[in-house]
């Protein structure tokens, strides 16, 4: 009994992981309709371990359940993007302080790596270039040993990814934000928190200007 009662959780918590990491990749965007039955079939499982996935991240404010059962991906307010923006700065600045510190001399050129298959994927493959986006951030972030940290980053970024994989696809010079991962990555190799740190603003503010103003006309077209 215990060990079924185990397996359940393992099991909804897979899910859960599985369907956040979908939202992160921005395999779901804001307004995307989906069911519980749908959800069940893609991944294999029955309705319970969806069905708790999809209450966990509606507690996250990541997903949201309307009256019918339909399910999306919550759209965010301006003023909702421009809180999830400040807690980033504030809480990625800390990560990226405690990686440089932290950092093994075998951490650069896994970096690098990854940066470099980020910029294959510029205006040709949007959902990958996002997948490396994340990926390239999450292994600086790695280096600063707090799993806690991280995990709360990437519930912010679960909100927030729709809106900068729409952003990539719109924004047709990309230049910029590459420019500031090639800065984080210079900080990065020398333990340059501060110059890091500065880049990661960088990045983070270059696309929210862009994103902030969509929102706003978002926010008018709901209240008119």
């Amino acid at each position: 009994m215990v060990i079924e009662k185990i397996t359940n959780v393992t099991l909804r918590q897979k899910v859960y992981e599985q369907l956040r990491t979908k939202i992160l990749g921005a395999e779901l965007l804001p307004g995307e309709i989906i069911s519980l039955r749908g959800l069940a079939e893609k991944f294999g499982v029955s309705i319970l371990p969806i069905r708790e996935a999809v209450w966990q991240l509606e507690s996250e404010n990541i997903l949201v359940v309307e009256s019918n059962k339909r399910i999306q991906v919550n759209h965010l307010t301006s003023k909702e993007f421009k809180e999830v923006l400040n807690l980033r700065l504030l809480l990625e600045s800390e990560a990226v302080d405690k990686a440089c510190k932290n950092r093994p001399a075998k951490a650069i050129p896994k970096v690098e790596r990854i940066l470099k298959a980020m910029q294959k994927h510029v205006g040709v493959n949007h959902k990958a270039y996002i997948k490396k986006n994340d990926e390239f951030h999450k292994t600086i972030y790695t280096y600063a040993n707090s799993p806690l940290l991280i995990d709360l980053i990437q519930r912010l970024l679960a909100r927030v990814n729709p809106y900068i994989y729409l952003y990539a696809i719109n924004k047709r010079d990309l230049s910029s934000a590459l420019g500031c991962h090639h800065d984080m990555l210079t900080g990065f190799a020398k333990g340059d928190s501060k110059k890091t740190i500065q880049a990661l603003h960088r990045d983070l503010k270059g696309a929210a200007e862009w994103i902030l103003p969509q929102l706003e006309l978002e926010d008018k077209k709901r209240i008119g």
